[in-house]
């Protein structure tokens, strides 16, 4: 008789243990939440102005896109304040004779702000589709053209977005 009640303490015993372990494993949980890079972008001007303002037939070169054609380093195309990853569209105006892989942003007021775009302080790839990491600055546009024919070159849009 005391062999079974023996038994029965540790039955008891082990289910006591075991719903313990198991009570303090699944208690509760929590999941934290992803913890996103805070910055901005705004648009210093609904439509830029371009430097040069003309272009001559035939020719090749880079036009920079600023807020005032006639200081460009002091009127920036848009500002972020913080680090942003955003997301560049651009619309289907930029088409040739606009050379189509040269797209960039660069920094305004930098060093470097003329000559061939991806040289140009900051030069920073504008992808579209494509998500695009930008520091705390004030940037400026800047495309390649080639060949310009009797049309000029046409009017395009970049869209950006978080």
């Amino acid at each position: 008789m005391k062999l079974r009640q023996s038994w029965s303490l540790v039955g008891l015993f082990a289910i006591l243990v075991a719903l313990g372990v198991v009570s303090a494993v699944v208690l509760f949980q929590q999941t934290q939440p992803a913890v996103p890079v805070t910055g901005t972008m705004s648009s210093n001007c609904p439509t830029t102005s371009a430097t040069p303002p003309d272009v001559t037939l035939g020719s090749t070169g880079q036009v920079t896109f600023s807020c005032n054609s006639n200081a460009p380093t002091t009127s920036p195309a848009f500002t972020t304040g913080g680090p942003v990853i955003v997301t560049p569209t651009v619309s289907s105006g930029f088409a040739p004779p606009w050379n189509t892989t040269n797209l960039y942003v660069y920094v305004a007021n930098g060093a470097v702000n003329t000559g061939i775009c991806g040289g140009r302080s900051g030069a920073v790839k504008v992808n579209a589709g494509v998500p695009t990491a930008l520091a705390q600055n004030s940037w400026n546009y800047c495309a390649k053209y080639e060949q310009v024919g009797l049309a000029g070159l046409s009017s395009f849009t970049v869209t950006w977005s978080l």
